[in-house]
């Protein structure tokens, strides 16, 4: 599953999980979903991080590159 839809899903089971009255085996299940589609996504951003990373190690010297924090 690409990340843009692993994202999409996580926007669902958040909204699911936040309605009132989720049964409890429907509420694990989402949950537990959840927590691997997350774990999938930060490996996705992970491996894309280093590839950035190794892009811009060859390309040393030739860009002015600056840090910036996403938070």
């Amino acid at each position: 599953m690409k990340i843009d839809e692993s994202l999409n899903r996580l926007e669902v089971i958040t909204k699911r999980l936040g309605q009132e009255e989720v049964p409890l085996d429907e509420a694990l299940a989402l949950f537990e979903e959840g927590i691997a589609l997350a774990s999938q996504v930060k490996t996705s951003l992970d491996e894309a991080r280093l590839k950035v990373q190794k892009v811009l190690e060859k390309a040393k010297d030739t860009f002015l590159i600056e840090d910036f924090d996403l938070q």
